[in-house]
């Protein structure tokens, strides 16, 4: 009897073993027997609703109203209110300061108002004259050019022609690569982003 019970004794061992040890090479938790911790349920228990009195509901309700008939007066007194423009509105503190920053011109003599009307005639006079002047140079140049081109057409075609063409060696500019670049096709460009930065009221 021995015999029997000592080879079931080891069967079971050995299949438990083996159990366990499946259970070991499939199972990565590492808490003994298999244990699992549930989810934190932190949530308390719904609370009962409280009755209000009706007279309480009522007088909010009356309440309200009462604003919404005060904001609308407002609005029938004075109108439209707009919004302040901070660039534009100015700080009390220079609407208190005004009469303090406030200068008195000097008071000019005769003759210093002769003077500056005087001074004030010759600049205009002066600049008149260089203007006249700039502008006469300028005939001059144009007069001279052409009369030169005429001389040239009349002495080679070619050497005309070649003189009408722009040269761009005159002006220190290089271009490399190509001058305008091809839109990419099916491309959509961004919106951008920005800050807005206007004040809420």
């Amino acid at each position: 009897m021995t015999g029997p019970g000592l080879n079931l004794s080891r069967l079971l061992a050995s299949s438990l073993q083996g159990l366990f040890q499946t259970h070991r090479q499939i199972h990565t938790h590492g808490a003994p027997l298999l244990f699992k911790a549930t989810q934190q349920l932190l949530a308390e228990p719904m609370k009962k609703k409280k009755r209000i009195d009706p007279s309480i509901l009522a007088a909010r309700e009356a309440k309200k109203i009462k604003k919404i008939d005060k904001e609308i007066k407002k609005l029938t007194r004075f109108g439209r209110i707009l919004k302040p423009v901070a660039e534009i509105e100015l700080p009390k503190k220079q609407f208190t300061l005004a009469k303090e920053r406030q200068r008195t011109a000097p008071v000019l003599s005769f003759e210093e108002l002769e003077n500056r009307a005087l001074l004030q005639k010759q600049w205009g006079r002066f600049k008149t004259n260089a203007w006249i002047h700039q502008q006469r140079v300028y005939d001059k140049m144009i007069a001279a050019q052409d009369e030169a081109l005429e001389e040239l057409k009349a002495e080679s075609e070619y050497l005309y022609q070649e003189a009408l063409k722009v040269d761009y060696g005159m002006v220190a500019m290089r271009f490399e690569g190509p001058k305008s670049t091809p839109p990419i096709k099916d491309y959509a460009p961004p919106d951008g982003d920005y800050v807005d930065t206007t004040r809420k009221y």
